[in-house]
Order: structure tokens, then sequence, then C-alpha cells
């Protein structure tokens, strides 16, 4: 049972107030299906002529919550109020684009929440966690830990934390225009962005042993083919290198934010070297990113890691400051 369907299941009784949040969830979900989701896959796939996203449909909103159910296993780890939070947030987490494109996409979503019949505090919640799943400015560790409406608990970072991996583990093939693709109909620009999705078949989860499995399949084309990327051209298996990286990256920051029973160490990637006979060409290649070694720091200060924490009247607490202040005293 995914993450939707065990929130269907629910009573009035389960929610603050006995609201229908069901009732409510449907009617916004049906909106969203009717006059959203559409809109958002054609502004995402015509932003302008150099640039066209792969898939931002209600697709890609569906395969967000499978792997966000694939990461619970069990949803009844969530209360029935965090799965309406939840739920709500990921139906709009794209939706900004309709608004003002890929800039800012994150933070607009929570316009549409005006069609949703709940309070403004829990449109704001849904808002905060809907937009932490975008940008590196620590967006999740700027959201508070939680929160209590009608003395239900509110897990907003843990839920913003889900949100944003799932977020992340939902770009497989599924997502490419490969037919667009293979007709060289899809921008210079993009393309890369198609081929990596089409390459990779295998992204999952896998709790018990707190490892994600990321599964490729290379053809002969797209080892030759050079893929632009910014000013230059990239192989496209070194922009898998690049994205292998990156969701080990995420996979770290997630972390901070979640139990450890729900966390994951490591990623086993293998690629794999088919011809268009199904025969491989090359020898698979696999390989495994985790932590280890002595952790370190880009900052090594700690003045510079904690800010304001360590000042006092703009002036960093020093032995030497602390020193000075004690003896002015005497």
């Amino acid at each position: 049972m995914n993450l939707e369907e065990y929130f269907e299941t629910k009573n009035s009784q389960d929610f603050p107030s006995e609201k229908d949040y069901v009732a409510i969830y449907r009617t916004f979900k049906q909106f969203m299906n009717s006059e959203i989701h559409n809109e958002v896959k054609a502004i995402t796939t015509r932003l302008d002529n150099t640039v066209y996203l792969n898939d931002h449909s209600a697709n890609h909103v569906k395969m967000v919550m499978v792997k966000v159910s694939s990461i619970l296993k069990d949803c009844s780890y969530l209360t029935p109020y965090e799965c309406f939070i939840l739920l709500v947030a990921i139906q709009i987490h794209d939706a900004g684009h309709i608004f003002n494109g890929r800039d800012g996409h994150e933070k607009s979503g929570r316009y549409l929440l005006e069609n949703l019949n709940v309070d403004t505090i829990e449109r704001k919640i849904i808002g905060d966690i809907a937009k932490a799943h975008s940008g590196k400015n620590d967006p999740i560790g700027n959201l508070p830990y939680k929160t209590s409406i009608s003395g239900h608990d509110v897990r907003i970072r843990e839920l913003a934390a889900l949100l944003r991996f799932g977020d992340e583990l939902a770009d497989e093939n599924s997502r490419a225009s490969s037919y667009l693709l293979k007709k060289d109909l899809i921008p210079e620009d993009s393309k890369l962005y198609h081929a990596f999705s089409e390459s990779l078949y295998n992204f999952n989860p896998d709790k018990e042993s707190h490892c994600i499995q990321m599964g490729f399949s290379l053809t002969k084309n797209q080892v030759q083919n050079r893929y632009k990327k910014g000013e230059s051209s990239i192989y496209l298996l070194d922009e898998i290198y690049t994205r292998t990286f990156k969701t080990f990256q995420e996979c770290l920051y997630y972390n901070r934010f979640v139990s450890y029973e729900y966390q994951f160490h490591s990623i086993i990637i293998s690629i794999e070297f088919i011809d268009e006979g199904f025969e491989p060409f090359f020898d698979t290649i696999s390989y495994r990113i985790e932590e280890k070694g002595y952790p370190t720091l880009s900052i090594n200060n700690v003045f510079e890691y904690c800010g304001a924490q360590l000042e006092r009247s703009n002036n960093k607490l020093t032995g030497d400051y602390v020193h000075q202040c004690v003896n002015s005293s005497l």
C-alpha cells in the first residue's frame, strides 16, 4: 500500500477537529490533475527555444509518491495528518512553473493552495515543505523542527526531507522524452538531461541495507555522443559520475533530518553497455559511493562555522576578547 492509498483509508476522527481531510485532498488532487499538471508539462517543455525539461507532469507527482512510499515501506510511520500535509506538498512541489517558469518555481507553487480548503497556517506549512525540495542554502535546516495543530504534531523537517529525497529518486527513464530524443527534436541544451533519465532504468532505495541502487544502460550512440552542458560538452558517462555523486550528497543531506531506520548510507551504481542487438559491447562498470575515512569540513574555523553564535557586540568570543572583558570589569 503506497502513501496515498494508506492515507485514503483514514477517517475524519484521525485528523484535527475531525475534518474530512481525505475528501479535502481528493478535491484538491482533482483540481491539480484537471487544471494544473497538464499546464505544468506544457510550460516546462517549452520554457524557451533552448530548454525542454524532462517530465514534470502528474506522472512525475505519482513517481515521487512511489519513491517516498519505498523509502518508508510502512507508511504508518507517518500520522494520517502528516500524510495529508506531505501529499499536498508533493502535488504542488513543481507546479510553480506555471507562474514564472523555472526561476522560483519551488516557492510559487504555494499560490495554488488558495484552492485547498484548510487554514492559513496549514497552507504555510505545506508551502514551506514544498519549497525545500530545491536549493542548496540549507532549505530544510532553515525550517522549524516540528509544530502542532489542534494536538496533532507535524514533523516539518522530516516531511521536507522525504519530499526532497523522493523527488531526487524520481528521475528514471519514464521522465525522458525518448521519441523526441531519438528524432533529434530536443534542444541541444536539454538533450543531456533526457539522455541521463533515459539511461537510468533502476533507482530504488533498499531500506534493509540502507543503500540506494542505481542501474544504467548505455547504447553505443550514447557512449559516442558528446552532449552540450553549459558552454562546453560532456560524455554521458561522465555526467553519470557527476550525477551519482550529487545523489550521494542529497542522501547525506536527507540523513540529517530523519531517524536512523530511514537513512541511507551508500549508493551502489551499475552501468551496463548494451548494443542494439542486446549484446554487451563494454564490460559493466560498478562502483559504490559511501562515507569513509575521517570526516572533513570545508570550513575549518569554528568562528566561521558558528557565526553569530560565537559573537557578541560584533566581536568574536575569543580567549583574548573574553580576557579583556573580564579584566575591564575588575
